[in-house]
């Protein structure tokens, strides 16, 4: 009696629901990550509040800081073995109580336990979402990335927008508190598809740590790590007088630059190379330069509508897009196009198309290098990790130094719009600097290409 060949067995419902909600989910958990980082128009307008019911809330948010890297850092080291969803889960559940406490600080434990809890947000929906990629493949992989970067890159003029337009209230805020009829099911969601990956474990990429790595991770960790303590320890001491705190933030500023340019010299690949300067430039200065553009502009003559931010968003989409198509061939154009269209936003107009005309191209430019990164840098799983890591560290530490390096360098904390300006001239001027000197870096690497799967290809001996 002959028996039928039978084929593989069908995916059980489980786990296609795993597979299907996977995009979804990471574009959710990148976007609560965004409203849990301490919103920048937020602590401009309400930095008098702030300092009354916690004037060492710098300190604080230094603390927070701290949180986010190590929540991260243990996020993406383990996730090949225990996956995204205990980080997930995680960072879910303290964003649900964070978002709470700093939504309306009245005191300083308040402040303290919020920049605590959204710190620990922020790390573990970050990390989670990213690693989500080392148990998926094929268009799932490049799906649920994609979801990831794209807030990352489009949501900044949103969030600043909704900031800046939400009710007024009388005490400090440090981030944006959404509808409890959105923030819920998002919750419930990330942590029910945390739950399902737990549950089902699937097949993960487990590779071997490479000893070429070692010096990578020690150095980014520690480049991060020291900045967050010495914003810690500055903002704890708010006896330091101005005559010494602001050369004081210029030389940390400084040395953290120069720290992050040295941790490009132990990455050992290309690709990996790359992908972490896309990541550190547009991480450090994006979100920063367009949310005060937003900010002057609504603060012009007349205010910016929605349909400004929500093309600005769009722009970003489509900078993600072309990036991720064009990984091996968009990065220096990328960076001109930043460079370009900072020092257009130099003048900060107050007009909210002639900031939108600046703006876009910015939004553009920088969406297509961080996609291109993360696209170059997800040719292996050490690599997407030390991505994932670089953008949790980067981001934070950025939207933290702006506002105190825009008042060492442009006089005054930016509690108004002519303040506000001159902070965003100081940042725009140096992320146009950045932007130049990461155009000609990466003009001088060739990265390999990409496949469709996200795998670095490899010609074989016949193709030479």
């Amino acid at each position: 009696m002959s028996t039928a060949k039978r084929g593989p067995a069908p995916p059980a419902i489980a786990e296609v629901a795993r597979l299907w909600l996977a995009p979804p989910v990471a574009l959710l958990a990148s976007c609560l990550a965004l409203v849990c980082l301490t919103s920048v128009p937020d602590v401009v307008t309400d930095l008098e509040p702030l300092s009354a019911a916690n004037e060492r809330f710098v300190g604080w948010a230094g603390v927070g800081l701290i949180v986010a890297l190590a929540v991260a850092a243990v996020g993406v080291l383990t996730a090949p073995r225990v996956g995204p969803g205990p980080a997930l889960s995680l960072g879910a559940a303290a964003a649900v109580f964070g978002l709470a406490l700093g939504s309306d600080i009245v005191d300083d434990l308040q402040a303290g336990l919020a920049f605590c809890l959204l710190g620990l947000a922020v790390g573990g929906l970050v990390s989670g979402a990213a690693c989500m990629s080392l148990e998926l493949d094929g268009r799932w992989r490049s799906a649920s990335l994609i979801a990831w970067v794209v807030p990352l890159a489009a949501g900044w003029p949103m969030v600043t927008w909704v900031a800046l337009h939400d009710a007024e209230i009388e005490t400090g805020r440090i981030a944006l508190h959404p509808s409890v009829w959105v923030l819920a099911p998002v919750s419930a969601v990330l942590v029910l598809w945390s739950v399902l990956s737990m549950l089902i474990e699937p097949v993960r990429v487990r590779r071997a740590s490479e000893a070429a790595w070692e010096s990578a991770w020690s150095s980014l960790l520690a480049v991060c790590g020291v900045t967050a303590l010495l914003i810690m320890v500055l903002g704890f001491d708010p006896e330091i007088s101005a005559a010494w705190l602001r050369p004081l933030v210029v030389v940390v500023t400084a040395a953290l630059v120069v720290a992050l340019v040295g941790v490009v010299t132990t990455i050992p690949t290309a690709n990996a190379r790359m992908g972490y300067v896309c990541v550190a430039v547009t991480g450090l200065c994006l979100p920063t330069c367009l949310q005060l553009a937003v900010v002057v502009s609504d603060a012009g003559q007349a205010r910016v509508g929605w349909p400004v931010p929500a093309l600005l968003a769009l722009m970003g989409v489509v900078g993600v897009s072309v990036g991720w198509v064009l990984a091996d061939r968009v990065v220096c154009p990328a960076f001109i196009v930043v460079a370009g269209a900072a020092a257009g936003s130099w003048v900060m107009a107050d007009g909210p198309w002639v900031m939108f005309a600046s703006a876009a191209p910015l939004t553009l430019g920088a969406g297509a290098a961080i996609a291109a990164g993360i696209r170059l840098s997800s040719s292996g799983a050490m690599e997407l990790r030390y991505a994932a890591m670089t953008v949790v560290g980067v981001i934070m530490i950025g939207v933290a130094i702006s506002i105190p390096l825009g008042w060492s360098l442009g006089g005054a904390v930016a509690s108004n719009v002519d303040d506000a300006r001159a902070a965003g001239r100081v940042l725009v001027g140096l992320t146009f600097a950045a932007a130049v000197l990461a155009a000609g870096y990466t003009a001088t690497l060739r990265p390999r290409p990409v496949g469709a799967d996200g795998r670095e290809y490899r010609p074989s001996m016949a193709e030479g």
